[in-house]
């Protein structure tokens, strides 16, 4: 039977740092693509669908569980709010 440390312990229980940087957001985490990633090979290679995107950067070739958030960025922002144009509501609103 192992014991825990006093180091282990107060490693497993470590407050995160203010300033210090945390752990990069991926859109495909099985591949460890960024959106950044992504909007660049969105904007260099003018991929308009997820599989043009997918040849270009990687992103979307493991599970596919990030092909909804590449087809948000390929949709682009909306000027008012700044969603995705996929899922923004500012049309839906009566002006």
């Amino acid at each position: 039977m192992s014991t825990v440390t006093e180091s282990q312990f107060e490693r497993s229980t470590a407050v995160p740092v203010p300033g210090v940087a945390t752990r990069r957001k991926f859109l495909c985490h099985c591949l460890k693509v960024t959106p950044e990633e992504v909007q660049q090979c969105i904007t260099v290679s003018n991929a308009e669908t997820v599989h043009e995107v997918t040849r270009g950067c990687g992103a979307g070739k493991g599970c596919t569980a990030c092909h909804c958030r590449i087809k948000d960025l390929l949709a682009g922002a909306c000027d008012d709010c700044g969603q995705s144009k996929r899922r923004c509501l500012c049309a839906a609103q009566p002006a």
